[in-house]
């Protein structure tokens, strides 16, 4: 290693010299480069320990445990958008840091509010709610997801501020000890208690770890902004940035209980342990693809945003990063589609081939997916949510079309097979969509400039 340091430093000239005429080169030395890296390399640790301790939990847990687990999220991904009213994505849209800071404190707010109205709801309605899910096994861990949902509101309101002061290594920091908090709580207690406990546990004791790094950052630098926050402007920025609420709260909801779909349909029609096969499967994936996607969103969000403010173009930046995405996956998920069902059966065991099936069914969709998400801000930086809105509840309606045609033949990869290909068709639109914003954003600039000239 100090073998391999000395060219660093002996050719530094050269370096500096290769920096002004390379591109790849400005790109590495780039502040949005420095950006991705920090968020990707601690937070990639985490996915990393995080999916290998599956090669553990494949062995501890059953499907028909995964199944609950599954579920538990799935209820638990659709209260997270309602925990803040989506004002935790209106923090980094003002140009004045007292509004994002009234904001974060607006969602910090509503998360205590939608959580002791959950409480109540579940306590009153515990068995009607599990009834209606298709799976009473759900029912004592009901009582969790309002501190699930206390919890994720708090964490994402203090992520965002976060991401606005660019402090990118609490956001690093706070996902790493998410993930290892997560992994060590589900593997312990998996050799302790039998059934869905240390899954659900697990998850809960990350979300606190996620919320105390975030916490602790935020009295650190900012403990002296704290009474700036107050009822006046709380409920003057609700009411200027109204439309987060009003699309992103119900586009989120409808996104949400589109993409969980499978896992209630699942439940309900087939049983826990094929639900557990699929959101094993589903996980393995989407984990490592979330991980990226997040960071460039956060990153290339905060670079957008910041050029669209000050009137700069911003077509070329979603262009570079639209062919770097594809660039980058085109491999990785063509392999995936091609041995998912082999790779699973060498690394988890026989019993889990299945979810390997059902993974590749999936990649057509997750493929489109994994190009669109970290332009998914634009529709809120241009303030089109209500559009949105719209494709997704058109995705919901595909989806569940598609999903009721699989289940009346009583094939389950059939089901799988119609709800991936509505689900790409939707998305390879969004993904266009998202380019035009960003197309038309600038031919407006360069129109009014033509005028002032």
């Amino acid at each position: 290693m100090i073998c391999a340091k000395i060219p660093i430093f002996t050719g530094v000239i050269s370096l500096r010299t290769v920096h002004q005429k390379n591109p790849l080169s400005r790109l590495i030395h780039s502040e949005f480069f420095r950006n991705i890296v920090t968020l990707i390399s601690g937070t990639t640790l985490g996915q990393i320990i995080s999916l290998a301790v599956y090669l553990i939990l494949s062995r501890i847990y059953t499907p028909e445990d995964f199944g609950v687990f599954a579920l538990y999220m799935s209820i638990l991904a659709i209260t997270n958008i309602t925990a803040t009213a989506k004002y935790e994505l209106a923090v980094m849209m003002p140009r004045e840091d007292h509004k994002g800071l009234n904001l974060t404190g607006l969602s910090a707010v509503i998360s205590v509010v939608v959580s002791l109205f959950l409480f109540l709801m579940v306590i009153f309605l515990n068995q009607p709610i599990s009834r209606m899910l298709g799976n009473e096994q759900i029912s004592p861990w009901l009582y969790l997801i309002p501190l699930s949902t206390l919890l994720n509101g708090f964490q994402q309101s203090l992520n965002y501020w976060s991401n606005r002061k660019k402090r990118f290594r609490t956001m690093t920091a706070a996902s790493l000890g998410q993930s290892l908090t997560n992994s060590s709580v589900k593997v312990g207690a998996g050799f302790l208690v039998t059934g869905p406990f240390g899954l659900i546990i697990g998850s809960i004791a990350g979300q606190f770890t996620g919320f105390l790094t975030f916490l602790g950052n935020f009295l650190k630098h900012d403990r002296d902004r704290l009474p700036a926050i107050n009822q006046k402007d709380m409920r003057s920025l609700a009411r200027e940035y109204y439309r987060f609420p009003k699309y992103n709260m119900l586009h989120g909801v409808t996104n949400n209980l589109s993409g969980n779909l499978p896992v209630f349909i699942l439940t309900s029609w087939f049983s826990a342990a094929a639900t557990g096969l699929y959101s094993f499967g589903f996980t393995m994936i989407f984990r490592p693809m979330s991980l990226v996607t997040t960071a460039f969103s956060q990153v290339f969000s905060q670079r957008v945003i910041t050029k669209e403010n000050s009137g700069q173009e911003i077509l070329p930046d979603v262009k570079r990063l639209l062919v770097k995405m594809f660039q980058f996956s085109f491999i990785p998920f063509g392999i995936v589609a091609i041995f998912a069902p082999r790779i699973f059966t060498f690394v988890f065991g026989p019993e889990w081939e299945t979810a390997g099936t059902y993974t590749r069914i999936l990649i057509p969709w997750l493929y489109m997916v994994f190009l669109s998400a970290p332009f998914s801000f634009l529709p809120d930086l241009f303030k089109v949510q209500g559009k949105a809105l719209l494709i997704d509840i058109i995705k919901l309606v595909i989806r569940i079309i598609a999903m009721a045609a699989g289940v009346s033949s009583g094939d389950i990869e059939l089901t799988l097979i119609y709800f991936s290909a509505g689900s790409m068709v939707v998305t390879a639109y969004q993904l266009i969509w998202f380019y035009s914003l960003a197309r038309k954003a600038d031919l407006l600039k360069t129109g009014k400039s033509e005028k002032k000239a």
